[in-house]
């Protein structure tokens, strides 16, 4: 079982925004389950439950983990793909306001949201670790003591980039360093 999951496409998000299907994804605890046992559990007609679990197995939100024939009839049974499920950003950003002041904006926004995408995808493949991240909430810097940890972060990358031919077993990495002004707390929403 992977440790995230993020669909990123409408077919995906319309299959798990039925509120039949949160339930059935909620029912899942440490083992498989069938369509019987979760038309039981949920007080479904077992129809309807299959219904919803071919819907969710089309998509990839569940997965077929084992056949048992038991008199006779093949009781399947599924497991969610991953613990936990997110949709993608891209999905649905949307905005009838698509002007910017300035090209460098939308610069910046696609290479934000490159770096989100690439970051889902590793976590999606449990390729992160630790030290991947590092995280800073709500500290306080001046614009000159922003600008002295981005020019102190691009010397340091381009001196191991220099030493990187002396280094054959070097991983590619996409690196990317962000600081983000904080709003005011009317502002936003969390």
């Amino acid at each position: 079982m992977k440790e995230l999951l993020v669909l990123r496409d409408l077919e995906s998000i319309k299959a798990i925004a039925h509120p039949r299907r949160i339930d059935i994804l909620k029912a899942f605890e440490k083992e498989p389950l069938s369509a019987k046992q979760l038309s039981q559990m949920l007080d479904e007609p077992h129809a309807k439950i299959n219904y919803h679990i071919k819907t969710l197995y089309k998509v990839g939100i569940l997965e077929l983990v084992e056949e048992k024939i038991k008199s006779g009839i093949v009781e399947k049974y599924y497991y969610p793909t991953a613990k936990n499920i997110m949709v993608g950003k891209k999905v649905i950003d949307f905005s009838l306001d698509n002007l910017w002041d300035e090209e460098q904006k939308d610069i910046c926004i696609s290479k934000f949201e490159n770096m989100s995408e690439l970051f889902y995808r590793a976590a999606e493949e449990e390729l992160l670790q630790p030290y991947n991240v590092i995280e800073y909430d709500d500290v306080s810097f001046t614009e000159s003591e922003i600008k002295e940890i981005n020019e102190a972060m691009k010397l340091k990358i381009e001196e191991i980039l220099g030493r990187k031919a002396e280094v054959e077993s070097a991983s590619g990495y996409n690196i990317a360093l962000v600081s983000i002004p904080i709003l005011e707390k009317e502002e936003y929403n969390l």
